[in-house]
């Protein structure tokens, strides 16, 4: 379900983008006023284009979202502080902690807004660290950083 929801979410956002730079261009008069000007087949064209839109939205969160493991030792209650710390300097805040798996949101609402609300960052405690859930880009970043800090330790 939550991936419906997200593909629906993209198909709007991309249609509320193509919208705004089509009524740029526009305004701009690098194109003409109506959909004939605008587009080779005019209004017919539209159901293409909304074609390849839900063709991108349905496969992005495939591909936007997904787990990594954060190889991160020791147990829960000594890594904890390091673990809210570095969430901190990333701009997240704690959402809810359920026992040793502590979920995280953005703490700019701008920046959520910007990600569609699609900006939780969830942990899960297993032997060796964390299965870490939540946006890919986002993700890649944060293991680096959890990781570097662990070492570092």
């Amino acid at each position: 379900m939550k991936y419906i929801v997200r593909a629906i979410k993209y198909f709007a956002y991309l249609g509320i983008i193509l919208c705004i730079f089509i009524v740029l261009l526009s305004l701009f008069g690098v194109v003409g006023k109506s959909l004939n000007e605008i587009f080779t087949d005019g209004a017919a064209a539209l159901w293409k284009i909304a074609g390849i839109m839900a063709v991108f939205s349905a496969i992005y969160p495939y591909l936007g979202f997904g787990t990594r493991k954060a190889f991160i030792p020791g147990p829960y209650a000594e890594i904890r502080d390091g673990l809210m710390d570095v969430m901190h300097q990333r701009g997240y805040v704690l959402e809810s902690e359920d026992g040793e798996n502590p979920t995280f949101r953005l703490s700019s609402p701008v920046m959520r807004v910007t990600r569609m609300l699609e900006d939780r960052i969830s942990f899960t405690k297993t032997l060796s660290g964390f299965d870490i859930e939540g946006p890919v880009k986002d993700l890649t970043r944060i293991v680096g950083a959890l990781e570097h800090r662990f070492k570092a330790e």
